[in-house]
C-alpha cells in the first residue's frame, strides 16, 4: 500500500497542482513537504524525501516522510562512512549532465552490497530509488528521491519522464521561495495536533507521537540547518516553556499573560496551550512553618499546527469544479487583491476578472471573499467553526 491509501492517478491534474505550488512563493520547507506528499498522486511510491546539499554536494539536511532518526543521523553526520571520494566524483559527474538518476547501480554496480544500503536504505524500505537533481541559482541545491521497497516493481520509464518534466518547476519554487513564512498573513488549522504531559518542574512524562514530531518541527523547522545530531531527546521549543511558566504564575496569583503561546517558522505556525491536568494543592508543612504546594501536579500542553491559507486553499481546490484560471483568481482573492491588481498579476483586463469572479461565486453559491474561502476549504457552503487567523 502507498501512504494513506494514495494510489497513482491520471497525472494531468496533480501535475497542474504541483506547478501551481511552485509558483506560490511558499517557504522552501513548506513547499518541499507538500511536494513530497503530492508526488505520491503522480508516481506511486512508498516514501519520498529531499536531501539538501552544500557547495561541495555533501548532504546537510534531509526532509523526510518516514526516515528514522538513527538513519538521518548517520546520513547527515557520517557521510564519509558511506560515500567515498570516488563515488562522490561519479555522482557529481552524472548530475552535471543528467537531471535523473534512475538506479544507484549506474554509479556503483555493487550498491546493494554496500553499508549505505543495509544501514540507511533497507531499514526504511528504500530499495528502488528515483532521484532528481534540484538546482538553485545555477548550482545543485539537493536531490528529490522517490522510493519503493523490494516487494514493489521498479520505477518505469514513464515515471522518469513525468518526474523530469516537473523538476524545473521545483527549481523555480526553491528559487522564489522564502526562507520562512514571515510574509504569510493568514493561517488555518492543518489538522495536526499533539498532547504533552509534564510535571511542574518541566519533566515530560508522556507525549503522543504527533506531539514529538510537532515539537521537532517547532524547534528546528522541517529540516535543521547545518549538521545537528539527532537523538531521542525531546525537542523543547521556547513556546513550550513559556506556557508552563505562565500557568504557574497564574496559580501564584501573578499578573501574567494567558498560558497560550504561538511560534512561527518555515514549517508553519504552532499554537501551545497549557492547562492543569491535576492542579497543585497546598499541604501543611510537617515543621509547622506554613504550607507548601505539592509537586505531584501535572500540566497538559496541547499543540496545534497551522499552515498557510494559500497552501490549504490550493490543495482544496484540486477537488473543486473550478478551472485552472478560476483557481488562480481564487488564490488572488485570498491574497486580498483588488480587481485591477488581479488583472495585473494574471495579465487580464479588469472586466475579465470581474466576469471570472461572478462565475466563481455562481458555481460555489457564495457572495463574498469570506464565504468563498469557507466554501472551498470545507467543500460546501458556509460552515460554523471555520477560522482564519
Amino acid at each position: 500500500m502507498y501512504p494513506s491509501g494514495v494510489l497513482e492517478m491520471s497525472p494531468s491534474k496533480p501535475q497542474a497542482y504541483i506547478r501551481q505550488l511552485c509558483c506560490l512563493g511558499l517557504a522552501r520547507e513548506t513547499l518541499l513537504a507538500e511536494l513530497l506528499r503530492a508526488l505520491h498522486c503522480i508516481i506511486s511510491s512508498e516514501d519520498n524525501f529531499f536531501v539538501g546539499v552544500d557547495a561541495c554536494n555533501r548532504p546537510v539536511y534531509v526532509l523526510a516522510e518516514k526516515f528514522s532518526l538513527e538513519a538521518l543521523d548517520l546520513y547527515l553526520n557520517e557521510p564519509d562512512q558511506f560515500f567515498t571520494p570516488d563515488y562522490n566524483a561519479r555522482a557529481n559527474q552524472w548530475f552535471s549532465t543528467h537531471r535523473l538518476l534512475p538506479d544507484f547501480r549506474i554509479l556503483d554496480p555493487q550498491f546493494y552490497q554496500r553499508d549505505f544500503y543495509h544501514v540507511v536504505m533497507r531499514p526504511n524500505n528504500h530499495h528502488y530509488a528515483l532521484q532528481g537533481g534540484v538546482y538553485q541559482s545555477g548550482r545543485g541545491a539537493g536531490v528529490m528521491v522517490l522510493c519503493r521497497p523490494s516487494n514493489q516493481p521498479p520505477f518505469e520509464t514513464r515515471h522518469q519522464q513525468i518526474f523530469e518534466r516537473l523538476l524545473p518547476y521545483i527549481d523555480h519554487g526553491l528559487e522564489t521561495g522564502q526562507h520562512a513564512n514571515e510574509h504569510v498573513d493568514e493561517y488555518i488549522e492543518s489538522g495536526q495536533t499533539g498532547l504533552v504531559i509534564l510535571t511542574r518542574d518541566g519533566t515530560v512524562i508522556s507525549l503522543s507521537a504527533s506531539a514529538r514530531n510537532l515539537l521537532f518541527q517547532a524547534t528546528y523547522g522541517l529540516f535543521p540547518r547545518g549538521r545537528i545530531h539527532f537523538s531521542h531527546e525531546i525537542a523543547r521549543p521556547v513556546a513550550l516553556q513559556q506556557v508552563c511558566v505562565r500557568l504557574e504564575q497564574i496559580f501564584q496569583s501573578q499578573d501574567t499573560l494567558p498560558p497560550v503561546s504561538t511560534h512561527t517558522n518555515a514549517s508553519g505556525r504552532f499554537v501551545f496551550r497549557a492547562y492543569w491536568l491535576n492542579p497543585p494543592t497546598r499541604i501543611p508543612s510537617p515543621q509547622g512553618l506554613g504550607d507548601y504546594r505539592s509537586t505531584e501536579a501535572l500540566i497538559g500542553i496541547l499543540i496545534e499546527h497551522q499552515e498557510p491559507l494559500q497552501l490549504r486553499l490550493c490543495r482544496a481546490m484540486q477537488s473543486s469544479r473550478l478551472s485552472s484560471r478560476e483557481q488562480e483568481i481564487c488564490l488572488a482573492i485570498a491574497d486580498k487583491l483588488s480587481y485591477p491588481m488581479i488583472a495585473a498579476r494574471l495579465n487580464l483586463h479588469a472586466s475579465t476578472v470581474a466576469t471570472y469572479v461572478r462565475r466563481i461565486h455562481e458555481k460555489l453559491g457564495t457572495n463574498s471573499r469570506e464565504e468563498l474561502l469557507k466554501a472551498l476549504l470545507t467543500g460546501g457552503p458556509k460552515q460554523p467553526g471555520f477560522r482564519v487567523s
